[in-house]
């Protein structure tokens, strides 16, 4: 077992260490008479005139618990695969009428993606679901809600069997609360994010937005046919989709559509501490993918990337994911270049001047801001088509419930990956050097190192070499983490100019320092790190936000925590896999025994499965949850009886106890500090200090 793998694996065990453990046992009672099994029923097509179309969709039936807890057969109706929009690459999609005959009996394709996915893949991807009650007619006034998925604008469709909305339209038609439940899928990776000049191109390139945009034109067009009312639509969105939906709200851009295509909005895990690429940031990231196409196809010349065949446009895409392609754009690793100092230094002042944050490299397909000021006589000003202003800058402009998990920090996709990167760099120094471990090696250091592309080589190649049977194989904690791990995770983190912020968290005694010449120091800070960039991204921007809407009045708000730790790993990859990817490992272990970024879906969904599609047996606990939350979730109540104001901070959390309850000074009772800056909690200390958002101002 080398060093790098004991090196590596303590790391990212190390993530996992301070909230271990789960309820994955099952409730044992007296033996009660037993109770006829209720079964679904085959799905059977089912043909029917929609409009002046003849839909054929499909009658399904599912079986689900009653509000005393007895298990149900439910019938619904099904319409999957429906063509919402055609598009050309990178092109903006516009949406499709229905036709004459429209199957919609099985799922469409999902649109382009690295991961693997249970639907075939292609470019003609733009389709959604609809499942509503049996026998639904036309003017049946139904409220709708609309699903976007997460995926870090990388992965995911509509069809994942975690999203899937045939539970809970179920449960409405029992409960005497019908609705109807749309799923959605929308361009992803550089398909969905490309830049294009805006001065030539007035929409910009946000094509995922525009997407999104065309399904709910569709949707407004098209719902009242299938006994949807669509002044009743809600918005709902998990992490990539949440920001969509924070996006969506905007009024500022040129094509606005909240309070006209949707009426309310649910935002699940929307890291409003992002902060989203500038105009001349997605064209430089332009320039890299550029780059890439030319390393990879071009014999001489370049390559036009929309000449490239999709197979060729997913081999450009994965290097731009590679976890060191996002360092290096993170870190500004890659201005280096041996051959060319000044040029180097040039363009790492250049980077630090021009972005408020690295962490707009960390999602690199995410959208962007198409909107630029002008810039002289000669750089004219650009609209800003899709997105204007960093949405944590802007209002919300519909009633609106958001929140977030109370570990979403450990697997948001650039951050696991890159937490565990920089101590292994570490390592990989130290061993390379035969030096004991030097008290001093910094982000500096680090960056200096990897000006050498053979340790870049040697970095990828030792990563890469990563697999399910090392991780099986090395669960040792042995190895120490470096001690400079924690302030250099943060500072390259939140970005090198930004070090004012930094020095000013560290002061408060709650993110101070550990000393990690023992590993409960290490793995302290490891916990440390993980909070402040939960209250830094998640949690405390979300609160500002929903303080800021209750004080303006305008729309009301609610502000929900999500704090039950499933008995289940919603992350847990193939148990066939024999190599997988790096983010995706360190995703899993992430995971274990923490409530992290997609936790709830099984919950909201009321389904058994992961966020990778494997199905799960829950616990009676977990069970008991499901059907509460899921039945909250699309409901009114979750909008009317559970408002958030600013004086009594009160805030829906979802607990361990599987209680669903309205708690007033929240923050106060429940995230109270241990520095005095921050006992009368956290988050307001934090904001108080001018430190939540500060990298905005």
């Amino acid at each position: 077992m080398t060093v790098f793998y004991r090196s590596t694996l303590a790391v990212l065990i190390s993530l996992t260490l301070v909230a271990c453990g789960s309820d994955d046992s099952h409730s044992v009672t007296d033996p009660e008479p037993e109770v006829p099994v209720v079964e679904p029923l085959p799905p059977q097509q089912i043909d029917l005139i929609i409009g002046d179309s003849t839909v054929m969709g499909l009658k399904e039936s599912v079986v689900i618990n009653d509000l005393e807890g007895t298990a149900t057969r439910v019938e619904l109706e099904a319409f999957k695969g429906i063509t919402y929009a055609t598009s050309a690459r990178f092109e903006h999609s516009v949406v499709t009428e229905l036709t004459d005959v429209v199957d919609a009996t099985v799922f469409g394709d999902a649109c382009p993606q690295l991961d693997l996915t249970v639907q075939e893949q292609s470019e003609d991807c733009l389709n959604l679901n609809i499942w509503r009650p049996e026998d639904t007619v036309e003017s049946a006034d139904l409220p709708v809600y609309v699903f976007i998925h997460g995926g870090d604008f990388e992965f995911g469709s509509g069809s994942d069997p975690l999203v899937q909305g045939d539970n809970v339209v179920a449960q409405g038609a029992l409960d005497d609360k019908p609705f109807i439940a749309v799923t959605l899928n929308y361009r992803l990776g550089i398909l969905g994010s490309y830049w294009l000049d805006g001065s030539k191109n007035d929409k910009g390139g946000n094509f995922a937005l525009g997407d999104q945009k065309r399904a709910l034109e569709w949707v407004n067009n098209n719902i009242e046919l299938f006994g949807g009312n669509p002044d009743k639509v809600t918005l709902v969105g998990q992490g990539a989709g949440a920001m969509s939906v924070g996006i969506l709200q905007q009024t500022e851009n040129s094509e606005s559509f909240a309070g006209d295509y949707f009426q309310r909005a649910i935002m699940q895990s929307n890291p409003y501490g992002f902060d989203y690429k500038s105009y001349d940031q997605a064209k430089t990231f332009q320039g890299k993918l550029q780059d890439y196409g030319d390393e990879l196809f071009a014999e001489e010349g370049s390559v036009v990337l929309d000449e490239l065949t999709l197979e060729q446009i997913m081999q450009v895409q994965e290097k731009a994911l590679n976890p060191l392609a996002k360092v290096g754009a993170w870190s500004g690793l890659d201005c280096i270049d041996v051959d060319n100092l000044v040029g180097s230094g040039l363009c790492l002042t250049s980077k630090l001047s021009a972005e408020t944050t690295p962490l707009a490299n960390l999602k690199p397909f995410s959208p962007y801001v198409d909107f630029r000021a002008r810039g002289g006589i000669f750089v004219p000003e650009i609209s800003g088509y899709h997105l204007k202003a960093q949405p944590a800058l802007t209002e919300l402009n519909v009633p609106t419930v958001l929140g977030f998990n109370s570990n979403d920090s450990r697997t948001t996709a650039f951050l696991p990956s890159l937490t565990s990167l920089i101590p292994t760099i570490i390592n990989l120094i130290q061993q390379l050097n035969d030096a004991p471990e030097d008290p001093d090696l910094a982000a500096l250091d680090i960056q200096a190192w990897l000006e050498s592309q053979d340790n870049l080589a040697l970095l990828e190649q030792e990563l890469m070499a990563i697999t399910n049977s090392d991780v099986e194989a090395q669960v040792e904690l042995g190895d120490i983490l470096p001690s400079t791990a924690y302030d250099a995770i943060t500072r390259f983190f939140f970005g090198l100019g930004n070090g004012a912020i930094i020095d000013e968290l560290f002061k408060l005694t709650d993110f101070y320092p550990n000393d990690e010449s023992e590993l409960s120091g290490a793995t302290g800070n490891m916990a440390q790190f993980n909070l402040l960039v939960n209250d830094m991204l998640f949690s405390g921007p979300a609160r500002v936000m929903a303080k800021q809407t209750s004080d303006n009045g305008v729309v009301p708000v609610t502000f929900y925590n999500f704090d039950y730790k499933p008995s289940f790993n919603v992350w847990t990859t193939s148990n066939e896999a024999t190599s997988i990817d790096l983010a995706a490992l360190i995703k899993s272990i992430s995971c274990i025994g923490n409530i992290c970024n997609g936790a709830e879906l099984p919950f909201v969904f009321n389904k058994p499965y992961t966020v990778t599609g494997n199905k799960v047996t829950p616990s009676d606990s977990d069970m008991m949850l499901m059907d509460k939350l899921s039945r909250l979730w699309f409901s009114d109540e979750l909008f009317d009886n559970y408002q958030f104001n600013t004086s009594d901070d009160n805030v829906l959390v979802i607990d361990g106890d599987t209680n669903i309850q309205f708690e007033s000074d929240w923050d106060k009772r429940k995230q109270a500090g241990i520095d005095p800056e921050l006992r009368e909690g956290r988050l307001t200390g934090l904001e108080d200090l001018g430190l939540i958002l500060g990298y905005f101002n």
